[in-house]
């Protein structure tokens, strides 16, 4: 098996690959060094700096939020402990070749014939497990796509600009201009996970910003139906019920 990527994935993956019994053979390649972190995004952003992180964030106009994300981000990393156990295998049971990419890939004889960049000969293998990643961007939810030209979004970086309590934001000066039901409709999308990253900050998509996330969705819940209640009993009070 030949597992391609740099991130927790392509550990797990070869790992459990090493460890099957009907696997003889794994190699593990990653086109940069292994970096060792324990969460996917920077240190600071779990501890008690992560509030003075997030008004500093939040600052930011949206563009420079959007670099934000990605420097805090960054690219594959992996938890140290598995790179400790990726080390205990020999070669020959699971082979890590960092700093190299496919130049070629052949499909022969009923296996695939990779060429690597580092010089070394052809190798079959059985099968190939990419575990490269996905790139975060709106246009990548297809689900999504009615939804943009019924109701559009501003969109920077590949990341929708919601409203601070995650609702879907009207293009500035629409937001007056658009039909009544089309406001009311914005009030009722709430958008969390990746895609409110510039809202959330680096974390939207770990637990932390999922709560994050939550706690903004349930409080504007709650102030909707707050002031539909209000209004109801303002109704009852003036007898036009």
């Amino acid at each position: 098996v030949l597992v391609v990527g740099g991130g927790i994935t392509s550990a797990q993956l070869a790992l459990f690959a090493a460890k099957s019994s009907w696997c003889n053979e794994v190699t593990l390649i990653q086109r940069s060094r292994m970096v060792p972190r324990h969460f996917d995004i920077e240190n600071d952003w779990m501890g008690p700096n992560r509030g003075k992180l997030l008004d500093q964030f939040w600052s930011l106009g949206m563009k420079e939020r959007a670099q934000r994300l990605k420097e805090a981000r960054g690219g594959g990393t992996i938890p140290p402990q598995l790179i400790n156990e990726l080390a205990t295998y020999s070669s020959s049971e699971l082979e890590v070749k960092e700093e190299v990419e496919i130049l070629e890939v052949h499909w022969t004889d009923g296996c695939f014939h990779v060429t690597l960049n580092d010089g070394s000969d052809c190798e079959p293998y059985d099968m190939i497990w990419l575990a490269t990643g996905a790139q975060n961007h709106i246009d990548h939810y297809s689900a999504l796509s009615y939804l943009r030209e019924v109701l559009p979004v501003n969109v920077t970086n590949g990341f929708p600009v919601l409203n601070t309590d995650l609702t879907w934001r009207a293009p500035a000066g629409e937001e007056i201009t658009e039909p009544i039901w089309k406001q009311v409709a914005r009030k009722k999308i709430w958008c969390m996970g990746a895609l409110a990253a510039l809202e959330l900050g680096p974390d939207a998509l770990n637990l932390i910003g999922a709560r994050h996330g939550s706690v903004r969705v349930a409080e504007a819940i709650r102030r909707d139906y707050d002031k539909q209640r209000n209004d109801n009993n303002n109704l009852e009070d003036c007898g036009c019920c």
